[in-house]
Formats: structure tokens, C-alpha cells, sequence
């Protein structure tokens, strides 16, 4: 299904992670199109991301899954409309051991747990950023593909997910490199 409400818009930026693409909303700064490569991706991270979303654990979602069209710009091609996809809120990212702390991804990922039931194994920097709400900042879960809640995306190398080991319980620690 395509929606006419919203244009993405590339001319002043747009990213990528492994499984999606975030494009720009025309004249929506707050907003992003997140692209995958087929609808099944779409339709699984939207459903990761809307149960997230609900407790403030990753961007609100303004659409159902679609496709969008593109700000024609000339001599620019993009293929018209996108893939599937949806529109959310931007959340800002930042480097690595920057604004996001370790305990701060330590506590979004048991939030995850305790909250949903999931675990968010693909947990570092890139995977991570924040939104405002009430004024306050609050760090989300921005890669809600089905593939950051599995065991095999384990970004820490611990036997629980997060940057925290279970062993001893703290940081960057050695017990996972046997010192």
C-alpha cells in the first residue's frame, strides 16, 4: 500500500544499518522512513518496534507498513515508490561513549526484558539512540529488525545480552577472555 501523506526527501541526508535505510521526511524533521528490503522485514520490525514503543522502549511508529515516494530531484534517480517500510520518530544518535553510557544501554535492554519478555542482544552504540519525552531524554532501542532480539547478534559476547557482564557484573571486564 502506498501512502500519499508523507515524500522522502535525500537531499540533506539519509543512513543505513544492515537490514534497513532511514530517509528524511519532507518537511517532517522529527520524522523518518525506515526501508527495508522486502515486506516481511518491514512488517516484523514494525511489530518488534510497536511493542517496544508502547513503554517508551524504542521511537513511536506513525504508519502501518508502506511504501513511499520520493522528492523528485533532477538528475537524481530513485526507484519510485520505495520499498516497504515505515514512517517513525527520529531518534538522535550519537558516538560511541558519548551521550549513551554503558549503563545506560545496560538499562535499555533490561527495561526490554522486564517490560516485554525480549531480549535485545544487538545492543551496542549504533543500535541505540534517543527521544524526548516530558522534556526528558530517553535512550531507545532504534533497531527493532528480528534480528537484534536473537542470541546470534550477541554484541557483547556475554552469556546475557547487554554491556554488563552476568558473571561479575560490571564493564569491559575479562572473564569472557579467560584473564
Amino acid at each position: 500500500m502506498k501512502n500519499n501523506k508523507y515524500l522522502i526527501d535525500c537531499s540533506d541526508w539519509s543512513d543505513e544499518g544492515g537490514y534497513c535505510q532511514v530517509y528524511p521526511i519532507k518537511n517532517q524533521p522529527n520524522l523518518v522512513f525506515k526501508e527495508f528490503k522486502n515486506k516481511k522485514k518491514a512488517a516484523e520490525a514494525h511489530s518488534i518496534q510497536k511493542r517496544l514503543s508502547r513503554f517508551d522502549l524504542a521511537p513511536k511508529i506513525y504508519t502501518d507498513i508502506c511504501r513511499l515516494k520520493f522528492v523528485y530531484k533532477d538528475n537524481v534517480y530513485f526507484s519510485d515508490p520505495s520499498n516497504w517500510g515505515f514512517v517513525t520518530e527520529l531518534a538522535e544518535t550519537h558516538d560511541p561513549a558519548t551521550k549513551i553510557t554503558m549503563k545506560d544501554i545496560q538499562n535499555l535492554v533490561n527495561d526490554i526484558e522486564l517490560k516485554t519478555g525480549l531480549k535485545f542482544w544487538d545492543c551496542h552504540w549504533f543500535n541505540v539512540g534517543i527521544i524526548k519525552r516530558d522534556r526528558k531524554n530517553l535512550v531507545v532501542c532504534i533497531d527493532t529488525g528480528k534480528e537484534s532480539f536473537d542470541a546470534i547478534s550477541n554484541a557483547w559476547g556475554f552469556a546475557d545480552p547487554g554491556p554488563k557482564c552476568g558473571y561479575c557484573s560490571r564493564y569491559q571486564c575479562k572473564c569472557s577472555s579467560g584473564v
